[in-house]
């Protein structure tokens, strides 16, 4: 997609991806940070937050081969109610619970049996077991197996899950209906160590759950054996997406829906935001410049030089670069900037600080990079207060595609960790594949 290989159709491509980006009239702060949340938000309400790891460790712990796990039941968003419990979740088989709490602790417990509200009695489950995913925000994988089975679960209507009984009650988590405070459930349930399942590895529950039952959420997903289709031909190559047909009418949509991106105008009012800031990021030679000069090119209808391009070892842009994109007809210019900066090094250049500041406003435009070391809070061109119009809105992250293989570790790294940046910032993040049409003779 650089210049004199990419044409109207890349550009329409990438900016029909953008306008899906940016183009978000909900949004005071970031044209794009509503809709981004709230599609996060649905995925994890329809899936559930147990992870592809865990339930890979759990299959290992429960046995007999692959399993399917279905989210019955969470608290966040089915209440925190016995009632809705026994309600999502009786008589579906084996389950398993899930506790997240508020030290990012993550434990649960595991039966074969089925929880039945108007039993009001124990269930005998020689399989069940407790277990151990995450201590404190870190990996801890511990399976902690049913000892006396015969008081394996508790079912009862007035009680959520409720593993062990009689003479202690090993996991029992809340009781009746917990209101949420905050974002979090404080559970009126109880953990006694050791009673009905042997707790090995650990001296106490606080080492599983801190000591604390203020939890985020609390999920229970029916467990079902995945059944396994053998292939018996030769599986269909499909496309990852359905794409239109590209064509010159098409290409002219897309730039026309381009030329209508702008903030709203309840951002315009009460933030002065005029125009989005689109910031490009990405190793020395990917093409950032380039496509600055393909985008000019195609809304100025003629060839163009806005940035100075070029191959070299060290990066040729060093300095913060927003360009205006100036277009033809009735809009003289969009309602964007392409931020240009300088090219990433595995050793020197910009570092996570550097695109921190970035990501705040912090930096001026012009500014001129330094390769050994990064702008400072006492520099003069520091910008202490940046307006919204000065800080970028979407990140694009440019890689050469015929290089992609040869990225050096460290230059990886370096990536990831400003990945990890804009996405605590909860700025959008797009990726630019450059020089396709060379990656596709090889």
């Amino acid at each position: 997609m650089t210049q004199g290989s990419g044409g109207v159709e890349a550009i329409g491509q990438v900016f029909g991806i953008l306008k899906t980006l940016l183009d978000t009239e909900d949004s005071d702060l970031r044209g794009n940070c509503a809709a981004n949340t709230y599609r996060k938000q649905t995925i994890i309400a329809m899936t559930g937050q147990l992870r592809d790891s865990d339930k890979t460790q759990l299959e290992r712990w429960i046995g007999q081969g692959p399993k399917q796990f279905t989210l019955l039941y969470s608290a966040t968003k089915d209440g925190c109610v016995a009632q809705k419990f026994h309600m999502k979740c009786d008589h579906q088989g084996a389950t398993v619970t899930v506790v997240y709490n508020e030290q990012g602790s993550v434990f649960g417990g595991y039966t074969s049996a089925s929880w039945a509200g108007n039993l009001n009695g124990h269930t005998r489950d020689d399989k069940a077991f407790l277990f151990q995913l995450k201590f404190s925000d870190k990996d801890t994988f511990r399976k902690f197996p049913v000892s006396n089975a015969t008081y394996s679960i508790y079912s009862h209507s007035s009680y959520g899950p409720f593993f062990g009984g009689n003479s202690g009650n090993d996991m029992q988590l809340f009781s009746g209906t917990i209101n949420s405070s905050g974002g979090f459930f404080q559970l009126n349930g109880g953990c006694d160590f050791g009673t009905n399942y042997t707790m090995s590895g650990v001296s106490s529950w606080i080492d599983v759950h801190n000591g604390s039952l203020k939890i985020k959420e609390l999920e229970v997903y029916s467990v079902a054996v995945k059944s396994i289709v053998p292939v018996t031909t030769e599986p269909t190559v499909q496309p990852w997406i359905d794409m239109p047909e590209w064509n010159t009418q098409l290409a002219q949509e897309l730039v026309q829906q381009v030329k209508s991106i702008k903030p709203s105008k309840k951002a315009s009012d009460k933030l002065q935001l005029q125009y989005y800031r689109i910031l490009l990021i990405g190793p020395v030679g990917s093409g950032k410049s380039s496509f600055c000069n393909t985008v000019n090119n195609v809304f100025k209808e003629r060839l163009t030089q806005l940035a100075i391009s070029g191959e070299g070892t060290t990066s040729i842009t060093t300095t913060y670069e927003p360009y205006v994109i100036k277009t033809t007809g009735d809009s003289p210019k969009l309602h964007m900037r392409l931020c240009d900066t300088r090219g990433l090094d595995p050793k020197s250049g910009i570092d996570t600080m550097e695109f921190n500041f970035l990501l705040s406003g912090h930096i001026p435009d012009k500014y001129e990079f330094n390769a050994e070391k990064s702008i400072a809070l006492d520099d003069p061109l520091f910008v202490m207060k940046p307006t919204m119009a000065e800080k970028p809105h979407c990140v694009v992250f440019v890689f050469d595609a015929t290089s992609l293989k040869k990225l050096d570790s460290k230059l990886v790294e370096k990536i990831k960790s400003f990945r990890i940046v804009a996405t605590r910032k909860q700025i959008s993040q797009a990726v630019l594949l450059t020089k396709i049409d060379l990656q596709d003779k090889a």
